[in-house]
């Protein structure tokens, strides 16, 4: 069986999910509920996996973490971003411990995170899994082309796929992309810049209504409070994953709106 490397924060690696530890909630001796996977950006960084390992258990969220390490180690950010071929192969893989964990746990909901390039992984992993698979989606400043057609990934989530959107990410998504093109290989601005195009109103009504489902979150100055101040980096960082992500790992409706506004979030 052909399946993404799943590894812990610290760099530790495990033949088969059921090798690695879990990374549930602290003190108790029991499975977690449900499944968070994480694809990082391009660089081999993991640093929104990373966090996120760390901050489920504080939180005492019935999750376990794995981080999806799809690139080619620390440093190989071309190599991540031009081949294709390995990124449709780790999505695959991505997809694969979404069917034997829900095989294992039918009514556990699974949640899908990817951050700058790791993005497209998400998306063509979502592409590959039945339909309402995986409860939320949450992609931080995606590196993927606005005109990228969601419409497959959507089918298999039940609830929103959330997108963090910043104008002020313009070096990366802006000036990056246009020169070296975005994770699905088109030379333009990035998603996670201006956010993903939404079909016409000369398209059909399946198509429009499955667009509901994606929820651009755009970068506002409250955000500094937490350290992002709408560039690429502190996207990934505790203090805004705290703040702005980790409420959205909830089995069910979240307020969307609330956690952006911080109703009833504490920040601390």
């Amino acid at each position: 069986m052909s399946t993404s490397e799943t590894t812990s924060a610290s760099g530790d690696s495990w033949a088969s999910p059921d090798e690695r530890p879990m990374a549930g909630v602290a003190g108790l001796e029991r499975e977690p509920r449900g499944l968070v996977l994480v694809a990082d950006g391009i660089g081999g960084l993991d640093l929104c996996a990373g966090s996120l390992e760390r901050l489920v258990p504080r939180c005492r969220l019935p999750l376990e973490v794995r981080t999806v390490r799809w690139g080619h180690g620390v440093g190989r950010w071309l190599a991540d971003l031009t081949r294709s071929a390995n990124v449709a192969h780790h999505a695959r893989g991505m997809a694969e411990q979404v069917r034997e964990f829900l095989g294992r746990h039918p009514d556990g909901p699974v949640f899908l995170v990817g951050k700058s390039g790791g993005a497209g992984v998400v998306l063509q992993a979502l592409e590959g899994l039945p339909e309402g698979s995986v409860e939320r989606v949450v992609l931080l400043a995606p590196a993927v082309s606005p005109g990228y057609d969601l419409t497959r990934a959507l089918r298999s989530v039940r609830r929103e796929l959330v997108v963090f959107i910043s104008p002020l990410d313009f070096a990366l998504l802006g000036a990056g992309t246009w020169a070296f093109g975005t994770i699905d290989r088109v030379r333009g601005v990035g998603a996670g810049l201006v956010g993903f195009r939404r079909p016409g109103a000369e398209e059909s009504a399946g198509r429009i209504n499955l667009y509901e489902r994606v929820h651009h979150i755009r970068w506002r100055p409250a955000m500094a409070r937490v350290g992002y101040l709408g560039g690429h980096l502190a996207v990934d960082m505790p203090p805004f994953l705290k703040r702005y992500v980790v409420p959205m790992l909830t089995a069910g409706p979240v307020d969307l709106e609330g956690i952006v506004a911080g109703r009833g979030v504490s920040e601390g």
